[in-house]
């Protein structure tokens, strides 16, 4: 068991650590819907995970989650009953990974779509295009 945990604890370093920092970038209003699905969802641990260091990768992961248009309540409450988590080292940490492989999410972030080019912007480009052919 202790090589198994040593083992888990080298693979999970990097992607947890970018999961943590992506989670603490996360736009307040998204962060208190997330915190507010996890309460809502899983009350009777929801204090013990927000107080977890890997509570922010559990909220990025929910906020991948929803950006690939699934239910973050649904996958949350789905991955809590798949194994007991009393005995785990971190709950958050558990239901990350649970949560990425039942919505098959990456552990990289999805690509940022460019930002709409506003209509002015485009009317003021084709107007110099024809200026200049």
């Amino acid at each position: 068991m202790v090589r198994l945990r040593a083992a888990y604890e080298a693979a999970a370093a990097q992607p947890l650590t970018t999961l943590t920092q992506r989670g603490h970038m996360l736009p307040r209003p998204a962060l208190h819907r997330h915190t507010a699905t996890l309460r809502r969802t899983l009350p009777d641990l929801a204090d013990q995970i927000l107080a977890e260091p890997g509570w922010p990768a559990l909220a990025a992961t929910l906020a991948d989650a929803a950006t690939a248009r699934r239910d973050p309540a649904a996958l949350l409450a789905e991955a809590a009953v798949q194994r007991e988590l009393a005995t785990a080292t971190s709950v958050s940490e558990v239901l990350v990974w649970r949560l990425r492989h039942l919505a098959e999410l990456s552990l990289q972030p999805a690509p940022r779509q460019p930002a709409p080019t506003p209509v002015r912007d485009r009317a003021a480009r084709s107007t110099q295009q024809r200026r200049t052919r």
